[in-house]
């Protein structure tokens, strides 16, 4: 049997920490089994679970149909589910009226009235419930204030900026004191500064109001700097629902590792697991290489013999043959990026002739001609079982290779 055990240890590499010292709290919201199937047919999202703790920045991330905005708008209640349950705060919501649901909805495009006043936008949904006169002041003093929207009170939307609207469309939403707030996209539209900053507002506003958002996006980037919470879907799934960490650091799938972030992923035959079953020997086209079996949700053993992808982040490649997993590679491009190191493309080519495209990180000078060694931790490996289909290209032929 090969020696498989950890041999080495990889240079500490930026990853993404957060604290998570909070004790355990109550879910605010459970998706239970939730399947939408449209009257044509169409599978739109497919016996999904997850559920949100009561506070957490929750982030929905995938690409363009992969059912984010069907699960949105099915917990918000605008369109029926077929099957499945949605509770917020433990009560089942799934056959209540949108307008009963406690539940605050921002769209793309703000959906403010033309008509009335940045004041009378964020009032309208106060009177629609009948608020007490004095109350309502109150609660509309009070997001102005926390919303910065002190002098816009008079203005019409047509007088305000981007960015102004889109406060005022958030402060609509929280003026209600929701028990959840869904945001569908809201800074799509918007430039890249402005997106930055209308991020960072986002993230002062619920960082003050401790309310739980529900936040869509196709912006894997974007997810990272807002989410305590992702929920990664893909053809009508949910590949992953996790911390930010937990989600770039150990991803669960193929499609995860190379949708959330950058990763190389390689294909090969599981041969052989470590006595203590904590790292595997995976043989592959480019060679033998450990890996930590962390991630896995089968027993390791069960699945030797079997083909399985496995992944591992640019920023746990080093150069030079200092870890266990080495690995010969033409460099083909080094891109420069300030105030994050360099961006270096590599491709390794099989005994067969076969290529693969590799990235790594780095802080070091390369010349971007020539041939370097490669190598990596088996602790920073880490084994998918699952591969998923995204806009036609198969992970597990195109992007793994057979």
């Amino acid at each position: 049997m090969a020696n498989i055990e950890q041999t080495g240890a990889n240079p500490e590499a930026e990853d993404v920490q957060r604290a998570t010292t909070e004790p355990d709290r109550e879910l605010t919201l459970e998706v239970d089994g939730l399947t939408k199937i449209y009257p044509d047919g169409t599978l739109a999202v497919d016996e999904i679970d997850f559920g949100i703790e009561a506070g957490d920045f929750c982030v929905l991330i995938g690409p363009s149909g992969c059912g984010k905005s069907t699960t949105l708008h099915s917990i918000i209640g605008n369109i029926p589910v077929t099957e499945g349950q949605v509770l917020l705060e433990g009560e089942d919501i799934t056959e209540t009226p949108t307008y009963d649901r406690d539940i605050g909805l921002v769209f793309q495009d703000f959906q403010l009235f033309p008509h009335m006043t940045v004041r009378e936008n964020i009032t309208y949904g106060l009177e629609r419930i009948d608020c007490p006169p004095d109350e309502i002041e109150r609660r509309v003093d009070d997001a102005i204030d926390l919303m910065h929207l002190e002098g816009l009170e008079e203005r019409t939307p047509e007088e305000l900026s981007a960015g102004q609207q889109q406060r005022v469309a958030l402060t609509r939403s929280i003026v209600l004191e929701p028990q959840l707030l869904l945001l569908d996209e809201p800074l799509g539209d918007m430039d890249y500064k402005l997106q930055k900053r209308m991020e960072r507002e986002l993230l002062r506003i619920h960082r003050e109001l401790d309310t739980t958002f529900v936040y869509v996006t196709h912006d894997q980037t974007q997810a990272m700097r807002l989410a305590d919470q992702i929920v990664v879907m893909n053809d009508g799934k949910v590949e992953q629902s996790d911390s930010v960490e937990n989600v770039y650091n150990s991803p669960a799938t193929a499609f995860v590792s190379t949708f959330v972030g950058d990763s190389n992923v390689f294909r090969g035959e599981l041969a052989d697991v470590s006595e203590n079953g904590e790292h595997a020997l995976i043989e592959t086209p480019l060679g033998s290489f450990h890996t930590s079996t962390e991630n896995l949700r089968s027993p390791p053993s069960s699945l030797v013999g079997e083909r399985i992808p496995f992944s591992v982040r640019p920023q746990h490649i080093a150069l030079g043959p200092e870890l266990e997993n080495e690995l010969e590679c033409r460099v083909d491009d080094v891109i420069h990026q300030p105030g994050s190191g360099t961006k270096v493309i590599l491709t390794a080519t099989a005994e067969d002739g076969t290529e693969t495209e590799l990235q790594l990180k780095s802080f070091d000078r390369i010349d971007p001609a020539g041939t370097v060694t490669v190598s990596w931790s088996a602790d920073h490996g880490t084994l998918l079982e699952e591969t998923s289909v995204v806009d036609g290209i198969d992970l597990e032929t195109d992007v793994l290779g057979e």
